[in-house]
C-alpha cells in the first residue's frame, strides 16, 4: 500500500444576546431565541435562531448592496451550530453489520453509524438502484462499501482473473487510490481481494496486462473503459456498480465514457453517490429511472452551518493583503482555492516568495508531481495548499481546519464541494471558511447563500453538469447577441 493511500485511510477511517433594535424588529416574528447565526458589521442585519421573516416583508441581506463600491469592507459571518451535524449514534451491530466487518471498523475506530448511514445501509443492502445524496464528509463511502462487502462475503467470486463482482468509478485518480484503500483495508480483513485502476499507465497495460482474481475493482472511466474494451478486465459479471461522486460523472464531458460503461454492466445493481443531486440522467439509464430509490439528507443543498463562514467583500486588488495576513498566522492546515491554474500556481509562488511554505495541485500538473505535493500536504509536511476544483471532489481532507476561497467558486455545486473540506466527519473541531467576494457573479451567489439561511431553505439552481450549465450560457449570450 502506497503512503498516500495509508495516509488518507487513516484519516478516511477515523472518524448575543440579542440586541433589541425598533424599527426593523417590526418587520420579523418574535419566536427566536438568543441564539446568533448570522452576524453583520451592520448589526441592524443581523440574524438569530428561530428568527422568521414575515412573507409580506422584504428580506434584508447583508450582501443586497454588494454591487456598490461603497460596500467593499463589509463582511458578514456565519456561524456553526453543532446540533446541525448527524453525528454517529446508531451502533453498528444494531443495524446488523456483518460482525467481522463490526470487528475491523472497531479497530479503526469507528463503531458508530450516523442516521443517514442508518437510512442508507438498509436500502443498498437490499439490491435496489440508489441514489445517496447526502453533504459532503458524512461517510457515504461506508455507506455502500459496507453492504457490498457483505454480498460479497457471502457469495465469493469464482468468476476468474479480472473479472470483479463489484465495480466503483470516481473521476479522478486521487479519489480512485483514496478509497481503494479504504476497501482494501475492509476487504483483506474478510479475504477479498481489491484493485485500483487509473489512467497513466493505460497503454502499459493494454500492452502487458497483469491478472488475477478481483472482488471490489475502483477505476477511473477512461482507464476502465479502454482496458474493458479490450477484453482485459471483463464486466459482465458485476453485481454492485458504484458511480462516486455522480454529478460529475454525470457531467456531460463523461458521457460517452458513462454511457458505454453502463451497458457494459446493465446486469448490476446502480448506485450514486454525490453531494449534490444530479439533475439528470444520460439516456442510457432510462430503464432503471423508474426504479431508482433515493436517500438525501435533510441537509442536501444547504450551506453547512457546523462551521464558521465568513464572507468578505474586497476588491482584487486587495486580496494579496488580506491572503497574506491569513497565511502569516495559520498555524493548522490551510486549504486555498481559485478557479484557475494559473491563479493556484500564483498563490503557491507568492506565499513562498514571502517566505511561507505552500505546495499546489491543479489539473494541468503532471499527475506524479500533484500526488507527491498532496502528499506533503496530508502528511503535514506543508502546512499550506493552493488548489483548483480538483482538490474539492471527494477526496478526505480531515486533517483540514480552514478553507480559504481566494477566488469565490462559480457555481453553487463548487461551492458546497469545496466548503465540504472541512467540517466532516472525523474532522478537528472549530473549522472555519473564509470568501472573497470580488464580483458581480460572486454576489449574486453569495445573495443565495445567505437567503437560504435566512429562510431554512436549499440553496436554489444547484447542478453539479458545468459543462451543461457553460453550455446554455454560451447559447443564451448568441441568442441575445442577435
Amino acid at each position: 500500500m502506497t503512503v498516500f493511500s495509508h495516509n488518507i485511510i487513516k484519516q478516511v477511517l477515523k472518524q448575543i444576546n440579542i440586541r433589541e433594535y425598533s424599527a426593523y424588529s417590526t418587520k420579523l416574528k418574535t419566536n427566536y431565541q438568543n441564539e446568533i447565526i448570522i452576524s453583520c458589521k451592520n448589526k441592524k442585519l443581523n440574524f438569530y435562531k428561530n428568527q422568521l421573516y414575515d412573507k409580506l416583508d422584504n428580506m434584508q441581506l447583508a450582501s443586497k448592496g454588494w454591487t456598490h463600491n461603497k460596500s467593499r469592507g463589509d463582511y458578514f459571518t456565519i456561524h456553526p451550530n453543532y446540533d446541525d451535524f448527524d453525528k454517529p449514534n446508531v451502533k453498528l451491530e444494531d443495524i446488523r453489520v456483518n460482525p467481522k466487518l463490526v470487528e475491523v471498523l472497531n479497530k479503526e475506530n469507528i463503531s458508530l453509524a450516523t442516521n443517514y448511514q442508518t437510512e442508507a445501509i438498509p436500502i443498498v443492502r437490499s439490491g435496489k438502484h440508489v441514489v445517496l445524496a447526502a453533504e459532503t464528509g458524512c461517510g457515504k463511502t461506508i455507506t455502500y462499501l459496507i453492504p457490498i462487502i457483505e454480498k460479497l462475503i457471502a457469495c465469493k467470486n469464482e468468476n476468474g482473473f479480472n473479472t470483479p463482482s463489484a465495480l466503483i468509478i470516481v473521476p479522478n485518480r486521487e479519489l480512485a487510490h483514496q478509497i481503494g484503500g479504504v476497501a482494501k483495508i475492509l476487504g483483506e480483513y474478510v479475504n477479498l481481494n481489491v484493485k485500483v485502476v487509473t489512467g497513466g499507465k493505460t497503454k502499459k497495460l493494454m500492452l502487458n496486462p497483469e491478472f488475477s482474481d478481483i472482488d471490489i475493482l475502483i477505476a477511473t472511466p477512461g482507464a476502465i473503459s479502454k482496458l474493458s474494451t479490450v477484453g482485459i478486465y471483463k464486466l459482465n459479471k458485476v453485481l454492485h456498480t458504484v458511480f462516486d461522486e455522480a454529478d460529475t460523472l454525470l457531467d456531460d464531458s463523461f458521457t460517452d465514457k458513462i454511457e458505454t460503461l453502463a451497458k457494459r454492466v446493465s446486469q448490476s445493481q446502480m448506485i450514486f453517490t454525490s453531494a449534490t443531486l444530479p439533475r439528470k440522467f444520460p439516456d442510457v439509464f432510462e430503464p432503471i429511472i423508474q426504479n431508482i430509490s433515493y436517500v438525501k439528507s435533510p441537509r442536501l443543498h444547504r450551506p453547512l452551518l457546523n462551521v464558521n463562514q465568513k464572507f468578505l467583500r474586497l476588491t482584487r486588488s486587495g486580496r494579496p493583503t488580506y491572503l497574506l495576513e491569513i497565511a502569516k498566522t495559520i498555524k493548522s492546515p490551510l486549504l486555498i482555492f481559485s478557479n484557475k491554474n494559473a491563479t493556484c500556481d500564483w498563490i503557491s509562488m507568492f506565499l513562498r516568495e514571502h517566505g511561507i511554505k505552500c505546495t499546489n495541485i491543479n489539473a494541468s500538473m503532471n499527475y506524479y508531481i500533484r500526488i507527491d505535493h498532496w502528499q506533503q500536504f496530508i502528511k503535514e509536511d506543508v502546512n499550506i495548499l493552493s488548489a483548483t476544483d480538483i482538490g474539492s471532489r471527494g477526496l478526505d481532507t480531515t486533517q483540514v481546519k480552514h478553507v480559504l476561497n481566494y477566488d469565490f467558486p462559480l457555481y453553487a455545486s463548487d461551492y458546497i464541494h469545496r466548503i465540504g473540506r472541512v467540517g466532516r466527519l472525523g474532522s478537528v473541531m472549530d473549522c472555519k471558511i473564509t470568501n472573497f467576494i470580488t464580483g458581480t457573479r460572486d454576489i449574486k451567489l453569495v445573495q443565495q447563500i445567505e437567503s437560504a439561511i435566512r429562510t431554512n431553505t436549499e440553496i436554489p439552481n444547484v447542478d453539479g453538469n458545468i459543462k451543461a450549465i457553460i453550455q446554455k450560457r454560451i447559447l443564451k449570450s448568441l441568442r441575445e447577441s442577435g
